[in-house]
């Protein structure tokens, strides 16, 4: 009798064992919350940006607006040159990458213009997982940016109305700068 449950004992815990990982393995949340940094995500890293570039309030032709994007130690780099009235227009930058939920990620965005052997930062800003907050699909929707003005220090509302303000840095006109809540010159 003694024989036969000295092999009970290794078969119960055995079969909790099995239980446990068929638990996991069969479990949508679990599997889930478990294997979601092995799947890629579409993440928006830019949202469409519309401006015009001026210089001494006229509008600057063949200028080379460069686009910097990078989330973490990955960089997405594109470009495009003003039209005959200093205008430019990126469309929206998603990616499919890996999100850890367990780390959080720099994510930035700079806006670069160069015209006439100068280079010029027209929009730069950065933060922790995400930029995709309303605030900043306001401001890039239309930038009235001259080459000349001083680069001013501007903070804009996230998500949460609790969170403090996002940081950003432009020399640029906003259409919709009644939502920034602080701005002061960048020194």
């Amino acid at each position: 009798m003694r024989h036969f449950t000295l092999w009970l004992k290794p078969l119960f815990l055995l079969a909790i064992v099995f239980s446990s990982i068929l638990f996991i393995v069969i479990s949508p949340q679990v599997n889930a919350d478990m294997f979601s940094w092995f799947k890629r995500t579409e993440l928006e890293l830019s949202p469409e940006i519309n401006g015009t570039i001026k210089l001494n309030g006229k509008p600057v032709a063949g200028a080379t607006v460069h686009r910097y994007l990078s989330y973490g130690d990955k960089d997405f780099n594109d470009n495009i040159t003003t039209d005959i009235d200093g205008r430019f227009k990126f469309p929206v930058k998603t990616v499919k990458i890996r999100v850890s939920p367990m780390f959080d990620t720099w994510v930035s965005q700079l806006l670069i213009v160069e015209s006439a052997k100068q280079k010029v930062k027209i929009w730069s800003t950065g933060a922790t997982n995400t930029l995709t907050y309303n605030s900043v699909h306001q401001l890039l929707s239309s930038l009235d940016c001259e080459l000349t003005s001083a680069e001013m220090k501007i903070g804009i509302p996230r998500t949460n109305p609790l969170s403090p303000p996002l940081w950003l840095v432009s020399n640029c006109n906003f259409e919709h700068d009644n939502i920034i809540i602080e701005k002061e010159l960048n020194e």
